[in-house]
């Protein structure tokens, strides 16, 4: 499973919806599209974020990311 498929069924799973999560990052909605689409890579301080509100592990949001960092 991609990293933008784990983002985006994990942001449903928690009933949100882009505009919701995107609100509570203080990101655009579109910047949490790219997210998701994979047409941009969230920092590290971001990916923190994302996974915090989400219930997760940066390292399980962002696998490909965290190997690298």
């Amino acid at each position: 499973m991609r990293k933008t498929t784990r983002l985006r069924n994990l942001r449903r799973a928690r009933t949100l919806n882009q505009e919701q999560l995107a609100n509570l990052l203080e990101i655009s909605q579109q910047t949490l599209s790219k997210f998701e689409s994979g047409v941009l890579v969230p920092s590290v301080d971001m990916q923190a974020r994302i996974a915090a509100i989400l219930g997760t592990s940066r390292e399980e949001l962002f696998p490909d990311e965290a190997l690298a960092s």
